[in-house]
């Protein structure tokens, strides 16, 4: 019985991450996933087999290659492995079940590496950067690399060794339901520091003088309101109002926009005020 080596495996799963540098609107990331599986069809099969075998990986393919759809490549190196060894294993079997896992796998790994690992470790690094501290994109490299090659090695892992089951169980588990609503709440603490730190509304120009016979009373919108009552409350204001037209399926074109016009209202309101006098 033929059995893959680890080191045969290690390679596999490495070259799944070139699987975009052959990137084509034909095939997608089929040509580089084809490279990934070279190692493993010429452990497999004999010399004569090899060409005819690798075609089968030569398909449209496209999935999120480097977090978790790894685990595809673990599943069908498995399968591989079994149809070598004589199990009534076709080409279109191990094909199909590719096609079928990509989608889902895209949603899951997209989901955990673009919405939550990028900008949760990004807002940290980037405050590092902004306070003048050079390990803050250093930092970021690193981590994200880190986080990228353990997740994407386990998943791999996880595929080859259960097998066709192994996203059935990954599901069934709840972990990565878990996983995804502890990392969101640290998302939403990390985003919740930036509006604080990043976001500026300031009112200080309105201010408003009254005399009597007792003399001036001076008046300043943003002293005497909102910084005394709610530190913060404008630049809160600002990211909800954001986030409402969002959910009203407002374009972030149009967002822009009307930031920049807020922005401009705000300075002709002090330049009126006698700000820049």
């Amino acid at each position: 019985m033929t059995q893959l080596k680890k080191s045969t495996l290690i390679k596999n799963w490495l070259l799944t991450y070139s699987s975009e540098t052959c990137y084509n609107y034909e095939r997608m990331q089929g040509l580089g996933n084809t490279n990934a599986f070279v190692p493993v069809i010429r452990e497999l099969y004999p010399r004569e087999r090899q060409a005819e075998e690798l075609k089968k990986y030569l398909v449209f393919y496209n999935t999120e290659p480097s977090w978790m759809g790894t685990i595809i490549n673990g599943i069908s190196s498995a399968m591989e492995e079994k149809r070598a060894n004589g199990a009534q294993i076709s080409a279109d079997d191990i094909t199909v079940l590719r096609a079928a896992l990509m989608g889902p796998m895209a949603g899951i790994g997209d989901t955990v590496s673009q919405s939550i690992a990028y900008p949760v470790l990004a807002g940290i690094c980037i405050q590092l950067a902004l306070a003048g501290n050079f390990a803050g994109p250093i930092l970021f490299e690193t981590v994200f690399k880190i986080l990228m090659l353990t997740c994407g090695y386990n998943m791999f892992m996880l595929g080859y060794r259960k097998g066709k089951d192994a996203i059935v169980e990954l599901l069934s588990s709840g972990i990565i339901n878990r996983i995804l609503n502890a990392v969101s709440v640290v998302g939403l603490m990390v985003v919740g520091a930036m509006t604080v730190q990043n976001v500026h509304l300031d009112l200080s120009f309105a201010q408003f003088t009254w005399s009597n016979e007792l003399g001036d009373v001076k008046f300043n919108l943003q002293k005497g309101v909102f910084d005394a009552l709610l530190p913060g409350l404008l630049p809160m204001l600002v990211v909800l109002g954001v986030w409402f037209l969002l959910r009203k399926k407002v374009k972030p074109l149009y967002l822009v926009l009307i930031i920049f016009g807020l922005g401009f209202l705000i300075v002709g309101l002090e330049a009126l005020c006698g700000a820049y006098a």
